[in-house]
């Protein structure tokens, strides 16, 4: 067995399945620990996360526009024809809208965009943490 499989088959059945569901177009929000931090965010599918990085990429650094079009289309391309054939899991879950959590408040990513290993989600809730607009000043 390679890593790679041991890795896998390490991660949470549930969560694999939820997303399974994302990568066929299901999005939901959730709230992942990860190795102690706590991320939040939208799930979505891989051709998702794809289709996002490829436009974030296109309209922020038009520079690498042609050299990473083709790159993100062939792979979009290929995890469409094997979720199509629902038999491909990548071994990663994507986030749209990611925060990490931290004792000082939430803190965005540019492009809102995260991808992180699967097998490294030690515990995941539905539903996405907000940091209510009065209480922000404690954690500012």
């Amino acid at each position: 067995m390679t890593e790679d499989m041991y890795e896998e088959k390490r991660s949470d059945h549930l969560l694999r399945y939820l997303v399974r569901l994302a990568d066929n177009g299901a999005e939901m929000d959730v709230t992942l620990n990860v190795s102690g931090t706590t991320i939040t965010g939208t799930l979505i599918g891989n051709v998702t996360y794809l289709d996002e990085i490829q436009r974030y990429l296109k309209t922020n650094h038009s520079d690498l526009k042609e050299k990473m079009t083709t790159f993100f289309e062939k792979t979009a391309d290929k995890f469409q024809k094997h979720t199509d054939q629902d038999e491909y899991e990548s071994g990663y879950i994507h986030l749209r809208d990611a925060k990490i959590l931290e004792e000082r408040g939430e803190k965005a990513f540019a492009g809102n965009l995260w991808r992180g290993k699967l097998a490294d989600v030690n515990g995941f809730s539905f539903g996405a943490i907000r940091v209510k607009q009065s209480e922000r000043s404690r954690f500012e």
